[in-house]
């Protein structure tokens, strides 16, 4: 009787072992694959200096339209 028990529960294991690899390869095969080393990247801290100039830019105009 253990034994039978025992047997259904590697079973079930073994199926969800199965169901495992298989979200893992379905995930895997989701992920984009790198870009190549010749794309361009973004220089974030260029971009965050271009933001505040446009924050900037906006208070002034802001500022001039008010004024």
């Amino acid at each position: 009787m253990a034994s039978e028990r025992m047997m259904l529960a590697i079973g079930t294991l073994e199926r969800a072992i199965g169901r495992l690899e298989q979200d893992v390869t379905h995930f895997v095969a989701a992920i984009p694959p790198p870009a190549p080393p010749d794309t361009p990247q973004i220089d974030l801290p260029a971009a965050r200096e271009a933001l505040r100039s446009l924050d900037q830019l906006i208070d002034d105009l802001k500022a001039k339209a008010h004024g």
